[in-house]
C-alpha cells in the first residue's frame, strides 16, 4: 500500500510543478517521505494542504486534463489513506473509478432558433474522467512500465485525436465552438436566449436530461 501511495503522491507532486505550484509540489514529497516513518502523521500533513483559505481549495486549473487528475488524485489518496488508517481493502472502494459512462455534456441551447452549441473543453470533459481513471486503475492493479505521470502525459498529448472521436457524437446540426458563448447572443439568430442544458449520452446520441 506505501508503494502505491508514493505512486500517486509523485503524480499529485508533478501535477503542482506542472501548473507552476512549487510550494504544492514540495508539500506533496514531503508527505511522502513522511510514509517512511509514519503514516498518520503522514495523513496529517497530506489533510492540512485542504484546510481552506490559500490552500488547494483555492487552486484554479483551466486545462481540462489538469483539473480532472487533480480531483481524481485527491480522491485515490483519501481513500488509500483511509484505507490504511482502517485497516481495509483498497479495491473494495473503488467504485467511483470503475464507473465508465461518459460524464454529462453542457449544451448551450437557444429557446428562440433551436440551435445548439458545445465547446471543445465540455466535449472533451465528457471522457477525460474515464481515461485518467484508467490510468489510477493500471496503477492499483499492475506495475506499468512507465509512472503514472508519464503515462498521463502521453495521454494527455492524444486530445486532438479524442476530440476528432468525441465530435462524431455530436449532431451534425449542432455547433461545436472553441469559446464559452454563455452571456453572448446566439451566433445563429443574435437572440440573448441562449440556456445552459446538461445531456447524457446513450452510446449512440446524446439526450437531454429531464
Amino acid at each position: 500500500m506505501e508503494t502505491k501511495l508514493k505512486s500517486f503522491l509523485s503524480a499529485f507532486s508533478s501535477l503542482m510543478d506542472y501548473e507552476n505550484h512549487s510550494v504544492w509540489s514540495h508539500w506533496m514529497n514531503n508527505v511522502s517521505d513522511l510514509l517512511d516513518s509514519d503514516l498518520p502523521s503522514a495523513y496529517d500533513r497530506y489533510t492540512q494542504a485542504y484546510g481552506g483559505a490559500g490552500t488547494l481549495n483555492d487552486i484554479h486549473f483551466s486545462d481540462p486534463w489538469s483539473l480532472t487528475l487533480f480531483w481524481r488524485l485527491r480522491s485515490i489518496l483519501t481513500i488509500y489513506f483511509q484505507c490504511a488508517e482502517m485497516n481495509k481493502e483498497v479495491t473494495t472502494q473503488l467504485g467511483e473509478f470503475e464507473n465508465s459512462r461518459p460524464e454529462d455534456l453542457k449544451v448551450h441551447c437557444c429557446s428562440s432558433c433551436g440551435a445548439r452549441f458545445v465547446t471543445q473543453r465540455d466535449l472533451i470533459l465528457t471522457e477525460i474522467p474515464n481515461k485518467i481513471n484508467t490510468l489510477i486503475l493500471e496503477e492499483i492493479h499492475s506495475t506499468p512500465m512507465k509512472m503514472l505521470w508519464e503515462r498521463f502525459s502521453l495521454a494527455r498529448k492524444e486530445s486532438v485525436t479524442l476530440l476528432d472521436q468525441l465530435s462524431k457524437t455530436i449532431d451534425k446540426d449542432w455547433f461545436i465552438v472553441k469559446s464559452d458563448p454563455y452571456f453572448r447572443p446566439c451566433e445563429s439568430c443574435q437572440q440573448n436566449t441562449l440556456k445552459l442544458q446538461h445531456f447524457k449520452y446513450d452510446g449512440q446520441s446524446w439526450s437531454m436530461l429531464s
